[in-house]
């Protein structure tokens, strides 16, 4: 690597797929106003320099799929240390995930908005994670914790994905649903992200499996990011997505049009409504162990077409990934997307402005490949979201010590 002294206005360092890169040179401490440092699958690195935390800048940083960063859990004597230490000795020192967020994370706090260590080989996350107030994605999918630390002050997280977490045998769900219910979502920090999705993510966690707490919270979950669309005049937010996987095995009676399988139809009168805010889609699925015959990975994507079978439009890939190496038991989860009608119709719009070659609109949920027979689509369904809907679930929802009437009203099965 080259000496960053040479190149001190440095603001973006994307170095993704670098599996020749072992370290980096300290000197990355005097890149003040980089705020986006992106290492992903650089596999066979070893060590980074702790200054790296002390960027005062730094806003973004990906660290997924470097297995070879992660160092022995932190001594419990280290977790005070303070973040006065002199840098030359932070640089000098072996690095270590854990350590280097206990020592820097007052400084992180202020500063970093993204954070993903994904597929990191983490036993353990490091508890100051959740003192990262500016914290707005954190993805920490495929790791091996089996508990993770305090989320509550994560006011402003508008997204966190935990798929193939397979030894996750608990998530915070009382005192982070208490926290979503106390922090009012916005999305003005959005303005300069397009396309870009919210969501939660709880996809191949066996020993999670479905909770009322996880219904909860992936519901209230959505309505905050919607009603936080209303509230926003950013244009930009009627683009950005919602995306919600959870384990579940059957659709909830809040979406009042189900059917079986992977699609269902939609008159286009019905839709048409100008109180309408939305259209919330749900689809449930199962994996399986694929069997060596079939493609190594596979993916749903929705996709919208006429009476004709003739495609109008594709919404989204759901942003889950289903490798074989990945599933190891049956599971079933259920998905949950919303789309804007402002975009749903830009969206049409731009096929046939007067809809009059349109009577019907059939929402599918297929198979990236149709060969894979270890994901299988087995209920599907739709709502058109008005303003009174959000209003009345967040309302019940508010009050979570009476949990079984909540979840008969809007979770329960028919």
């Amino acid at each position: 690597m080259p000496d960053f002294g040479d190149i001190p206005n440095l603001e973006v360092l994307d170095l993704e797929g670098c599996i020749k890169l072992v370290q980096i040179d300290p000197s990355i401490g005097v890149l003040k106003k980089l705020y986006f440092l992106k290492l992903e699958d650089c596999k066979n690195l070893v060590n980074i320099p702790n200054n790296i935390f002390g960027l005062s800048s730094l806003k973004y940083l990906n660290l997924s799929g470097c297995p070879k960063l992660i160092k022995n859990p932190i001594p419990r004597q280290l977790k005070n240390l303070e973040s006065s230490e002199s840098s030359s000795h932070s640089q000098s020192r072996t690095f270590s995930l854990k350590r280097s967020f206990y020592d820097y994370h007052e400084g992180l706090a202020s500063c970093l908005s993204e954070v993903d260590i994904s597929f990191c080989s983490l036993s353990q996350l490091p508890g100051a994670i959740g003192c990262l107030h500016q914290l707005e994605r954190l993805n920490i999918a495929g790791n091996n914790f089996v508990t993770l630390p305090n989320l509550k002050e994560l006011s402003n997280l508008e997204y966190l994905n935990l798929e193939h977490c397979k030894l996750l045998e608990s998530f915070p769900f009382p005192t982070f649903f208490d926290h979503m219910t106390k922090h009012k979502t916005t999305l003005k920090h959005m303005k300069n992200y397009y396309l870009r999705e919210v969501g939660l993510i709880i996809f191949n966690c066996p020993k999670l499996g479905e909770s009322e707490h996880c219904d909860s919270i992936a519901f209230l979950w959505m309505a905050q990011f919607i009603q936080a669309r209303q509230q926003s005049s950013n244009d930009f937010c009627d683009r950005n997505r919602i995306d919600i996987v959870i384990p579940r095995s059957e659709i909830p009676i809040w979406f009042k049009n189900q059917s079986e399988g992977g699609s269902i139809r939609m008159e286009l009168s019905t839709i048409m409504d100008n109180n309408c805010i939305g259209i919330a889609f749900c689809v449930v699925f199962s994996v399986k162990p694929f069997d060596q015959t079939e493609p190594p990975s596979s993916t749903i994507i929705l996709e919208f077409r006429n009476s004709n079978s003739n495609k109008l439009f594709s919404h989204q890939i759901i942003p889950i990934i289903i490798e074989r190496d990945l599933i190891v038991v049956k599971s079933n989860h259920m998905c949950l997307c919303y789309i804007p009608m402002r975009s749903f119709f830009d969206k049409l719009n731009e096929i046939d402005q007067t809809h009059t070659h349109l009577d019907d609109i059939i929402m599918s949920a297929s198979r990236w490949n149709d060969r894979s027979v270890g994901l299988k689509l087995q209920h599907c369904g739709y709502r058109l979201v008005y303003e009174h809907d959000l209003q009345d679930f967040n309302l019940t929802m508010m009050h979570p010590g009476n949990l079984s009437t909540h979840k008969r009203k809007f979770l329960a099965i028919e």
